[in-house]
């Protein structure tokens, strides 16, 4: 059955949506990857500061290299900064509900609140595992084959998954459900 022309725009919106987004995804990973703590600075102070008041310690500032709270013998550095999340939360909303759009405005504001709402899912993902992983630091804590540096990891990709989840699924309730245009 041949295609109508409401049809090929949206398929075609939905990939320049994508291309946008995926774009925007490897320029933020190449920034990344020459990026340190002033840089970064954007993303860490405010997860710095949320940490600080959930794990009940204070880090300070090393400059050059991220911060440290000398209670917990503990630093957050650069590769603590969650960009990789941020990356992963932009692109499981811009590309997971491109095709809830009908306009190129809507696409954008997509993209837009995407970008705002995988930051603010960042911070608060990174301050869920960086206070837990803080405290199983201090407490020493290791579980079988789990060392403490297997068990920071693991920590890590459980709260990033329960994030993920989260973002999205309330992502596409406010979204709502797609009303296909009427043929």
């Amino acid at each position: 059955m041949p295609r109508s022309t409401g049809d090929v725009v949206r398929a075609l919106g939905n990939g320049l949506t994508a291309a946008v987004a995926l774009a925007l995804a490897w320029m933020m990973k190449d920034f990344y990857r020459r990026a340190g703590t002033d840089d970064l600075e954007w993303l860490l102070a405010p997860t710095v500061k949320l940490t600080s008041l959930c794990a009940g310690t204070r880090f300070e500032l090393e400059p050059g290299h991220g911060y440290l709270s000398r209670e917990l013998r503990y630093e957050i550095v650069p590769a603590c900064a969650g960009v990789n999340f941020l990356v992963a939360a932009f692109l499981c909303l811009g590309l997971g509900l491109a095709h809830t759009c009908s306009s190129w405005l809507e696409r954008l504001a997509l993209l837009v609140s995407s970008a705002g709402a995988a930051l603010v899912t960042t911070v608060l993902a990174n301050t869920a595992r960086l206070s837990i992983a803080a405290r199983l630091h201090a407490a020493g804590s290791a579980f079988g084959p789990l060392t403490p540096a297997r068990l920071h990891c693991a920590v890590g990709v459980g709260v990033y998954f329960l994030f993920l989840i989260a973002l999205f699924s309330l992502a596409a309730r406010v979204r709502g459900p797609v009303h296909e245009p009427a043929r």
